[in-house]
């Protein structure tokens, strides 16, 4: 052997050159005293055990007692004995070997370990709890020797930590498969799982003979059973009955029942497995189906708090661990000249990354236009007539290009998701790729169209429009000039900042919370007005969830609405929103009727909407995803302005 200080390296190859695992604690200090003064000048670290061996070998053995690689031991004919525990680990993983290559070799128990060997040497464990866990997590050692504890008090199997669990399973799938391969076994289980089976012989007969016939894919068979782990279980059951009536036991019908109990227990395990697979496919592929829907983008909170359509959080149904893997293959995988299926991007103003199905960002990006027209539009004639009004002017008002940089700001403002979108860096790379496909470009000469084309605005109509908004006089040449003297703000006062419609509204709403919260103190709180109010304050913190904080309720009703709702006759239009509105204000009026506070959530929200949705008349109206988002907003609405 190489030549090494590892007093336990010493241990194993004395113990085997005598083949025996318990070593005479005196044969081996003279043997290590002869061994270090042989291999000094190679190992001077060998010095500590000719200047004081005992003292210094007790303290290497007082390590390996620790660790439970050895036993010391002075019953054993009277003399101090050292017994090695990796000797009986080695030992035993040859016997392992002998039935890999003869599976009719009994497994190893402990009657067949000598006579002398004290049993603490053996670290008993149920058969059941040891293959699942070293299924799930195995890491392989030369330091415990295990003893499978087997249902129906059968003799434990001895198994060493040197192998891994999977040569266990396949050890007992050969034991198997080669009594099945025995005539007499063979066709008599054959005709009882088929005789269990009527109707799907056939199914039973191929699956059989398929194990049977492949023992080099035993444990691959048995871990794909996704359709058969039935029959494998009646296989199971008709061997071990059949069995467990035998008397007196051979050590072949023994080992055959050992082989059938490991058998069954990872046929549970991947069965189990198998369970928690589909589960968590399922879970994922509603992840999926969620991060399509509206709005199409969502932070990883968002989607940490996804629900499935019972009202279970999807975290759970897969790990945490789970979920960012899946994140991040859909954020990096793909084709290496395709973008990933799902893309990431950031808002400037905010420390939130937000995930997009690529599919879905041209469809987002027109509805957020739409959207950013009106808020941008508001803004600007407000502004300009604000600035008209006190005989000012700007920039943009004459200038195309500042008008340009004007509505880029703007949009970051009103619309940061927007604003994000078109300066995102996988933007023109999505165009590139789509060029075949949109209906609507949003690229020319390779630079993104100006913010004017993409809002659809004109400079000059937005002036006539702030122009017609002041009062008649300021056309008047005297009365103008008069007020102009009068009216004309310091420069320190000009271009104040005014507040957008969302800021407005929000101001708004966080004075009528407040009014509720007043009136909630004043009235009992068993009454009607405090259920009521309690359901109000209920929608407004829902509502956070919901409408983005640069947007407003009626605002994000309106977007959606546009999306179902493509009647282009105003009458026809205005009359299928009304029956929308009426049929989803009759059914809230009657469910509120026992709603508490307290049950007044997302969730609930989310439930009664798709049961509004699948009405015969509400199925009959296209964009399923938008409607369903409406319907959910207008009962927030109809919520948040309960009359007391």
């Amino acid at each position: 052997m190489a030549t090494t200080t590892n007093i336990l390296a010493l241990l194993k190859f004395f113990a085997s050159k005598q083949k025996s695992a318990i070593v005479d604690y005196s044969e081996f200090c003279e043997y290590l005293k002869k061994y270090s003064e042989h291999h000094l000048e190679e190992q001077p670290a060998l010095e500590v055990y000719l200047s004081d061996l005992t003292g210094n070998l007790q303290l290497e053995l007082d390590k390996l007692v620790e660790r439970r690689q050895i036993i010391l031991s002075d019953t054993i004919a009277d003399k101090l004995a050292i017994i090695v525990i990796p000797y009986y680990i080695d030992v035993t993983a040859e016997k392992y070997s002998e039935i890999e290559v003869n599976p009719s070799i009994p497994f190893p128990v402990e009657t067949d370990l000598p006579k002398k060997t004290p049993r603490e040497i053996i670290t008993q464990q149920s058969a059941s709890d040891f293959i699942t866990k070293k299924f799930t997590k195995e890491e392989l050692s030369d330091k415990i020797l295990y003893g499978l504890i087997m249902p129906h008090e059968a003799p434990a199997i001895l198994f060493p930590s040197n192998i891994s669990v999977k040569a266990l399973v396949e050890s007992s799938l050969a034991k198997v498969q080669n009594m099945l391969k025995k005539e007499e076994h063979h066709d008599y289980f054959l005709k009882k799982i088929c005789a269990t089976n009527p109707g799907k012989e056939m199914t039973a007969k191929n699956f059989f003979n398929g194990f049977v016939d492949r023992p080099d894919h035993a444990v691959e068979i048995l871990s794909e059973s996704t359709d058969n782990f039935y029959l494998w279980h009646q296989m199971c059951y008709f061997i071990k009955q059949d069995y467990e009536k035998v008397k007196d036991y051979t050590q072949e019908d023994q080992s055959v029942l050992q082989a059938i109990y490991i058998t069954e227990i990872a046929a549970n395990y991947f069965k189990n497995k198998a369970v928690v697979n589909a589960k968590r496919d399922s879970a994922l592929r509603t992840l999926e189906s969620l991060l399509s829907k509206p709005p199409y983008y969502y932070t990883y909170d968002d989607v940490v708090k996804f629900n499935d359509s019972n009202g279970i959080p999807l975290l759970g149904q897969y790990s945490e661990e789970e979920l960012k893997n899946y994140l991040h293959d859909k954020t990096t995988g793909g084709d290496a000249h395709e973008l990933p299926e799902l893309l990431v991007f950031k808002v400037a103003s905010e420390d939130k990354r937000y995930f997009i199905f690529k599919n879905k960002i041209l469809q987002l990006i027109l509805r957020l236009c739409t959207d950013a027209r009106v808020s941008v539009r508001d803004a600007l004639s407000k502004h300009w007539s604000a600035t008209l009004r006190a005989f000012d002017s700007l920039p943009e008002m004459h200038d195309q290009a500042a008008f340009e940089n004007r509505l880029e700001r703007e949009v970051a403002i009103q619309s940061p998701i927007l604003y994000a979108l078109l300066t995102s860096s996988f933007l023109p790379l999505l165009s590139y790729e789509n060029s075949g496909d949109e209906k609507v470009t949003l690229f020319s000469g390779g630079q993104l169209l100006p913010y004017s084309e993409l809002l659809l605005m004109n400079r000059q109509e937005l002036i006539t429009d702030a122009k017609i908004m002041l009062p008649f006089w300021y056309t008047i040449p005297f009365f103008s000039w008069v007020a102009r003297l009068i009216l004309h703000p310091p420069k320190s006062k000009r271009n104040k900042h005014i507040k957008s419609d969302a800021e407005l509204y929000r101001e708004e709403e966080l004075a009528k919370g407040q009014e509720d919260v007043n009136a909630a103190m004043i009235v009992s709180k068993n009454s009607k007005v405090a259920r009521k109010l309690g359901l109000r304050t209920a929608a407004r913190e829902i509502e956070g969830r919901f409408v983005p904080e640069t947007s407003t309720l009626d605002r994000e009703l309106e977007s959606y609405k546009l999306l179902w709702n493509k009647i282009l006759v105003p009458d026809l239009s205005n009359n299928l929103t009304e029956d929308v509105n009426s049929l989803i204000r009759d059914y809230v009026r009657h469910t509120l009727r026992t709603m508490k506070p307290s049950g007044f959530t997302p969730e609930r929200i989310q439930s009664l909407a798709e049961t509004m949705v699948k009405m015969p008349g509400m199925q009959k109206i296209g964009e399923h995803d938008a409607l369903m988002m409406y319907t959910k907003l207008y009962i927030i609405k109809l919520v948040k302005n309960i009359p007391l």
